[in-house]
């Protein structure tokens, strides 16, 4: 990639330990770039709040600068309401400075349009401009130049429902993500098509929750009207641009199988689209989803992306995989077997060398880490979306523990829309490190006294949004729920809070009680589903006017033991995938004993905390023992589901 390297150019060390990088539109803080900077040394710290920058500043650089160490930083500093933000005169008086800004990079065109795209779409964007001479471009011309160039949308060569769709479903197959003022632009030169009278354009362009469902309902009528022999225009589902997506659109649950009593008639194409014998289809779809897994794993260079997607196709493989027979089935299981070693092994090496970069990305436009989420809320609060705010964080839930309920839901309420994404766990993936980290905003660095404890949560809670101007009355916070009635629990949903945070421990008990596996999990879930506690709190939730957002802090894996570690009192924290020690000695001479043990680096973490964690699905548990559990780097365990849901009215 180019972008990167025009960046870090103007990143180079010089005789000064300190950078201070005036970056209004956030372009150090882009997953290429981070990393590329960890691997030239230096630490990267965003001035956000005063405290936490202190406290961070001192603690991992003022205090290694004192003593002659080697230790490059570079101070990123943002506006805040267009106004700079005051950095300490000390840093601002010792560090080199220098300015990054887009309205420099691409001076002509227009900034506004520019400074809305995300960071990933910036390499095609500087690769397009290169190449350009020509005139300063107005905001009209520049959202038509960046719509052909970044996103390869013309709008004026979409002139029938054919070629909408088709812009549609590569976009959102692909998770495509456009900024509103580009949508926006979108709709209003499409609208003035007389062809897309009917079609919801407003809805199906931005939303792909919308646009699915859409397209849903549209391939029912289809399939009706292909029983009765009869023509479909509303969808052009028949011309070959569009139904080339169709195997994979059913594939990867973008939309699932209408039942039908007959396919006499339909062409083999919409065969995927039909529900006639759901186990043989079942069957078909696990096997396609075992070659797409294998086919696209990612490499140490893939973006966090590559891998959230990876781990929802991984995650609907398991569940079909435990559905359709719990042992897997003769023939099968060994190649799921094989693959998961191989996807852990993969992603492993990923961590190792990537994941350190993901705590300072931007999460403005979706948060990437836990620790994000709550910053997230606030910034779309800040933009006045909305005032109440509703989380539910379900301890230990796995992404395909979360597939389970997501149908439970869709089948009890299918007025509910969700939109899904996924975020990473603070490792170890540990409830203690990484809930406070959801809770707290920050990462686990700041809460080194609390590190094993959970009871700081409510405090971490208030703070956060006290500090973003919420009064403490309009906070609230409660733990240990699940069980039980939520009219015993639900009058806050009626009473004045505006912020809300809820955390649900079903499924942490169901996870540390199971001897029966994967299969056990999945059973148990989605009968504790069905039961309707989740549903009727969403529900309340939703009537007293709050944006519901569900997640989990990690998630978990079933593992098998390769042996107990014989630490005694020098751990920490001792876990079946996860024990800290406070003495590097102590974890070397631990990491000695194992062959089925990773060294993990820290990334994050407060210093004299050293971590040893065990190796791809096995566990610190006797010889041959079946656990479920977490605190590791697997798949299941780290990248976990963000969902927002809403209702349809």
């Amino acid at each position: 990639m180019i972008w990167p390297r025009l960046i870090l150019e103007r990143l180079q060390p010089d005789t000064s330990n300190l950078l201070v990088v005036f970056d209004p539109d956030g372009l150090v803080l882009d997953e290429e770039i981070l990393s590329a900077l960890d691997a030239m040394g230096f630490g990267v710290l965003a001035f956000e709040d005063p405290i936490t920058f202190r406290y961070a500043y001192e603690a991992n650089y003022r205090s290694r600068w004192d003593c002659r160490e080697d230790a490059p930083l570079i101070v990123v500093v943002q506006d805040r309401k267009g106004e700079p933000v005051p950095l300490p005169y000390d840093v601002w008086h010792a560090g080199r400075k220098i300015s990054l800004s887009l309205a420099d990079i691409f001076p002509k065109l227009s900034y506004p349009v520019v400074a809305a795209l995300e960071k990933s779409e910036l390499d095609k964007l500087y690769l397009a401009y290169r190449r350009y001479d020509g005139p300063v471009l107005n905001e009209r011309e520049t959202k038509e130049y960046i719509l052909q160039h970044v996103f390869g949308i013309i709008p004026g060569m979409i002139n029938s429902p054919v070629e909408l769709l088709k812009m549609l479903l590569s976009r959102h197959c692909n998770l495509v993500t456009l900024p509103n003022i580009l949508d926006g632009h979108l709709v209003y030169s499409l609208r003035k098509r007389r062809v897309f009278r009917d079609w919801p354009l407003e809805t199906i362009i931005p939303d792909r929750v919308a646009f699915f469902a859409f397209l849903q309902e549209k391939w029912h009528c289809f399939l009706e009207s292909a029983a009765r022999g009869e023509d479909f225009a509303e969808a052009p589902f028949e011309h070959y641009d569009i139904r080339v997506y169709i195997d994979n659109l059913f594939l990867e649950g973008y939309l699932r199988p209408v039942p039908v009593a007959s396919t006499e008639g339909l062409p083999p194409w919409a065969l995927p689209g039909v529900l006639v014998d759901r186990q043989a289809e079942e069957w078909r779809r696990l096997e396609r989803l075992l070659e797409r897994v294998s086919q696209e794993l990612p490499g140490e260079t893939a973006s966090h992306r590559d891998w959230q997607r990876l781990a929802l196709l991984r995650a609907e493989l398991l569940v079909i995989s435990q559905e359709q027979h719990p042992d897997g089935g003769s023939e099968i299981k060994p190649k799921i077997g094989v693959l998961h070693d191989q996807l852990e092994e993969c992603f492993a090496g990923w961590m190792l060398a990537r994941y350190g970069s993901l705590a300072n990305l931007a999460y403005t436009s979706r948060p990437v880490m836990v620790h994000h989420i709550p910053r997230y809320l606030a910034y779309i609060r800040s933009k006045q979306v909305t005032r109440r705010i509703a989380l539910v964080v379900i301890d230990a839930l796995a992404l395909d523990q979360w597939l389970i309920i997501r149908d439970v839901l869709r089948d009890k309420r299918p007025g509910w829309r969700l939109e899904e994404n996924q975020v990473f766990a603070w490792v170890p993936t540990l409830t203690s490190v990484s809930r406070q980290a959801l809770f707290s905003g920050n990462p686990p660095f700041y809460f080194r006294d609390s590190l094993t404890t959970t009871s700081n949560e409510p405090q971490h809670w208030r703070n956060f949004w006290e500090g973003r101007g919420i009064r403490q009355e309009s906070i609230f916070y409660l733990k240990g729920l699940g069980e039980g009635s939520v009219d015993d629990i639900a009058s806050f949903a009626d009473s004045g809070y505006e912020i809300v945070g809820l955390v649900i421990d079903k499924v942490d008990k169901i996870a540390h009680g199971m001897e029966l596996g994967t299969a056990g999990m999945h059973q148990q879930v989605k009968l504790w589903a069905e039961q309707g506690y989740l549903v009727d709190l969403i529900d309340r939730l939703l009537k007293g006017g709050f944006d519901v957002y569900v997640t989990s802090d990690h998630g978990n894996i079933a593992a098998r033991g390769q042996g107990r570690v014989s630490d005694g009192v020098l751990a920490e924290s001792r876990g079946s995938r996860a024990r800290i020690y406070q003495s590097e000695v102590f974890r070397k001479q631990m990491m000695e004993q194992r062959q089925h043990a990773i060294s993990w680096p820290g990334f994050g973490l407060p210093q004299g905390y050293y971590v040893m964690l065990a190796k791809g699905r096995s566990a610190f548990a006797n010889e041959g023992e079946q656990v479920i559990s977490h605190g590791g780097i697997s798949l299941e365990e780290v990248i976990v589901p963000f969902v927002r849901i809403w209702e349809e009215h």
